[in-house]
């Protein structure tokens, strides 16, 4: 294979090692190279070359591309890989991570830089960044879109890179480890890890939705963000860890049926274990009346009250709306958007307008209130609500609508 070069100044070259002397962590990484490498293999930050030679050597694989930031690296490990006769099996690539990297690989090893950065000293060899695991971090955001549906990633990392990071950099991309070795050498621990895609990336990735990245994680559901036809969309999942039952499958059934009503984010797919819908970027409730002035806060007020009227007329109840701080969004056209359905249900007597009121009317949102001049009494929206409860009809719903102004 074609074998490339790119020049690097003297003054960097004068800032690095020639490149990463196999240790103890290499080695471990080559005996899982041995076993699990197949089909087309990329060896990112290939060092010595230890690791693309140990894949060249295998049957199971059909090619290796040999990346490294080091130009001195590529150089001593094209020497290594045809003394080793093996040379026409693998070509060099200078790249920066996934720069300069094209196309998909069945399997992708990395063996990276781990120290915290020492100060004043530059070595892409040995310094992961500031607390030594932001390279491993910036490679597993970059890694599915080069990782084939099937393939597999091999990562060596030490104790000193912080192992928590490391599970969170995994779960943040929507990935799945398993640890294959987990060796103490002197004063560190060493770790190697199998990676693959979760079930979950591989199913949105077949509907067409990139760049899945976690977003926030709840008691119940963990929420990821894509981009879909051009769009970032939110992708809400069940916890595997959650007892809840058929949460996603009725959140998906009711947002699906809401949306009919103009409630709700704009629902894209529904699937047993997770959902789609359009993402709603903008302030939650509070956050936004907290910044917002008085005639657009009075607006969107109005606006949670109609929405949760249309809930009680369809016989819905949310329950969150007692507290709908994090329940309710404000997009940037100014209009509510209700997210979250997991719990609703039919009822005979829907409560939505009610606790909303009571919501509305508690001394911290009646206090944030009254400081934007807007003029609520207290006494008349609870009494307005107990009306509205008694007799669900639209004068009485009418009555607390009217309780809000500004002055």
């Amino acid at each position: 294979m074609r074998m490339l070069f790119i020049n690097i100044s003297a003054s960097t070259a004068a800032t690095m090692k020639k490149y990463y002397e196999p240790a103890e962590d290499s080695h471990l990484l080559a005996e899982a190279v041995g076993k699990y490498a197949f089909g087309k293999v990329l060896d990112m930050g290939t060092g010595s070359g230890i690791q693309a030679i140990a894949s060249a050597k295998k049957k199971e694989v059909k090619s290796v591309v040999a990346a490294d930031v080091n130009n001195s690296a590529l150089k001593h490990a094209a020497a290594a890989a045809e003394k080793e006769r093996v040379a026409n099996k693998i070509a060099f690539v200078k790249s920066d991570l996934f720069a300069s990297i094209k196309g998909k690989f069945d399997t992708i090893i990395f063996n990276p830089p781990y120290l915290p950065q020492d100060k004043g000293i530059v070595d892409v060899a040995i310094y992961g960044g500031r607390h030594g695991y932001e390279v491993l971090e910036k490679f597993l955001d970059g890694c599915s879109r080069h990782l084939n549906g099937s393939g597999i990633i091999l990562v060596a990392f030490s104790s000193i890179t912080n192992r928590q990071k490391v599970d969170e950099a995994v779960e943040q991309n929507c990935l799945e480890s398993e640890t294959l070795q987990e060796k103490r050498h002197f004063f560190e621990t060493i770790y190697i890890y199998l990676i693959r895609k979760s079930p979950l990336l591989l199913e949105l990735e077949r509907k067409g939705i990139k760049n899945a990245s976690l977003f926030e994680k709840g008691n119940r559901g963990v929420i990821y963000l894509g981009r879909y036809n051009g769009k970032t969309i939110a992708v809400k999942a069940k916890l595997r860890e959650s007892k809840a039952v058929a949460t996603v499958e009725n959140e998906a059934s009711w947002i699906g049926r809401l949306n009919g009503a103009g409630i709700g984010p704009k629902l894209l797919f529904a699937e047993k274990e997770w959902l789609a819908y359009e993402f709603v970027a903008g302030k939650f409730i509070l956050d936004y009346l907290g910044s917002c002035n008085a005639t657009d806060a009075v607006d969107v007020i109005k606006q949670m009250l109609r929405q949760a009227r249309k809930l009680d007329e369809l016989g819905v109840n949310k329950e969150e709306m007692l507290r709908p701080q994090r329940h309710a969004i404000v997009n940037g056209s100014g209009k509510i958007v209700m997210i979250d359905f997991e719990r609703c249900h039919m009822v005979t007597r829907p409560k939505n307008v009610t606790q909303l009121c009571q919501f509305i009317a508690r001394g911290y949102v009646n206090s944030l209130l009254r400081q934007k001049g807007i003029a609520i009494d207290r006494e008349k929206l609870l009494a307005a609500a107990k009306d509205y409860k008694r007799e669900q009809t639209e004068g009485n719903f009418s009555a607390i609508v009217e309780l809000y102004h500004a002055i």
